[in-house]
């Protein structure tokens, strides 16, 4: 097994303050480590990425303690995670795929995902760790899984 570092961070804007208020905990996106880089996937363009989604950006963007929550956790197959990863950069980020993980925590249902054609935050990492074979939240679409229900689950492993 190997380890990877999952990244769970508070928000600074308005929209982070809803999602946190949503999901009833302090975490309003995630990102890790892999690829030599932070991947995430973020609503609003950094960097030089050309438009919203998945992409990396430097190791040292989050520092654990400070603006982030650092996460180690073992992962039966790295090299399938980080193959998950590379097909998953440039993906379209997934508004809507935020939408369902709030409907999700506030009502207790599921809607039909898009699968892998747009990617939120803890989408892209609940995939990633499955790839891995670490089947995290089996019972749920990856669609509809928050960063705080991510957070729970691995701390809970």
């Amino acid at each position: 097994m190997s380890n990877i570092t999952i990244i769970f961070c508070h928000g600074r804007a308005w929209y982070s303050e809803i999602i946190e208020k949503v999901e009833g905990g302090p975490y309003s996106h995630v990102a890790g480590l892999i690829l030599d880089s932070t991947l995430e996937s973020e609503g609003i363009k950094e960097y030089s990425d050309p438009y919203p989604g998945v992409w990396l950006h430097p190791p040292d963007k989050y520092k654990d303690g400070e603006d982030a929550k650092f996460v180690i956790v073992d992962i039966p197959d790295f090299p399938a995670a980080e193959d998950e990863a590379r097909k998953l950069l440039g993906s379209f980020y997934g508004y809507i795929d935020c939408v369902n993980g709030g409907i999700e925590t506030l009502f207790g249902k599921q809607l039909k995902g898009d699968g892998t054609i747009t990617m939120d935050c803890s989408e892209t990492w609940t995939r990633i760790l499955r790839a891995g074979g670490l089947n995290i939240l089996s019972d749920l679409e990856a669609d509809c899984i928050t960063p705080q229900m991510l957070y729970e689950a691995l701390v809970n492993l």
